[in-house]
């Protein structure tokens, strides 16, 4: 780290701290051959553009210089310069170059293609391996994750974004017989009998693939993508948000509610609920149960039961009663009343 600080030639001593004496020589070292343009091409290829939908094994020029974009960290290579620090992960110095590459030629459909794909919309959503047309050019929405790009706005093709999502794939002509009719078109919205619950942010957690919420008098899915349907628990990805087609498909327009489901009955269920109700009922029953509670109140009842209990209490009252007992014990007291009795 002091190589860049410290000179071999510093007399203070600091170019210890950086630099270690091997040897000496004399003379320069011939340079090694120059390297020609990857694969003996004599000419440069398109210099790097940021933003640029590169693919692993992309070619770009720099400065004169050839980069390969890598075959790992290739989703880097839109966005790190070639040559520079951060860049040098993604892209590989192949060597350096002049002038420009014979460009190679167009690239046109098969002559036995059939016709133009349907022409692109904008409303309707994409998915990798799609072709749509624009102005007679046929275009291919990339495979995951570029294809989260055919759906936005702004990166249609032919669009200065279109690259990022988008593949051109020659030009064409006429269109395409129709296939038969599927039962309900991905891009064709149909009429559902009301609408579902509104989109909500409170909500997020619950939406997960194949949901149904409405927004704006439109029906919303959840896409079925294990990918995109991570978005729809997000709120930038919401129906009323620019990047709603990553995460949903409109399936269908609404007007009013759902019809509500069958009336509860007025009878209670027959077979009681595994849990207890939170609440206890509004009123005790007209019968006592045939269990005692499982404790005694803290409060005496108002009445003194019918039968004396079982056992005594536990000890006996601190005043004598104000009647004698019925009638006098057999075995004499042991210990002397304190006055006499009034009769012998």
């Amino acid at each position: 780290n002091w190589c860049g600080t410290y000179s071999p030639e510093d007399e203070t001593g600091a170019a210890a701290a950086a630099w270690t004496v091997v040897g000496s020589c004399s003379g320069v070292i011939p340079p090694t051959k120059a390297p020609s343009g990857a694969g003996g091409n004599p000419g440069c290829p398109k210099a790097w553009v940021s933003g640029t939908a590169y693919e692993a094994l992309d070619q770009v020029q720099v400065d004169g210089m050839i980069y390969e974009c890598d075959e790992i960290y290739y989703g880097h290579c839109p966005y790190r310069e070639p040559g520079t620090v951060p860049g040098d992960e993604s892209w590989t110095k192949k060597g350096k170059c002049e002038g420009t590459l014979a460009p190679t030629t167009a690239p046109s459909v098969p002559l036995d293609a059939p016709g133009c794909p349907a022409a692109f919309s904008a409303s309707a959503t994409y998915e990798g391996g799609d072709s749509v047309e624009v102005g007679g050019v046929v275009y291919e929405c990339k495979a995951w994750p570029y294809s989260a790009f055919c759906s936005l706005t702004n990166f249609e093709p032919g669009s200065d974004n279109s690259d990022l999502g988008w593949i051109k794939k020659g030009g064409c002509d006429g269109t395409i017989a129709p296939t038969s009719s599927p039962t309900k078109p991905p891009a064709e919205l149909y009429y559902d009998t009301g609408c579902h619950h509104p989109w909500l942010a409170s909500d997020l957690d619950t939406y997960v693939p194949g949901t149904r919420v409405s927004y704006n008098n439109y029906v919303f899915e959840c896409k079925s993508d294990i990918h995109y349907s991570k978005f729809c628990k997000q709120a930038a990805y919401s129906p009323s948000g620019i990047y709603w087609s990553l995460a949903w498909n409109k399936i269908a327009w609404c007007e009013g509610t759902m019809a509500p489901t069958s009336t509860p009955s007025a009878e209670p269920s027959l077979t009681p609920s595994a849990e207890p109700s939170l609440k206890p009922s509004a009123s005790p029953s007209d019968e006592p149960s045939l269990k005692p509670s499982a404790s005694p109140s803290d409060e005496p009842s108002l009445k003194p039961s019918a039968e004396p209990s079982l056992k005594p209490s536990a000890a006996p009252s601190d005043e004598p009663s104000l009647k004698p007992s019925a009638a006098p014990s057999d075995e004499p007291s042991l210990k002397p009343s304190a006055e006499p009795s009034l009769e012998p």
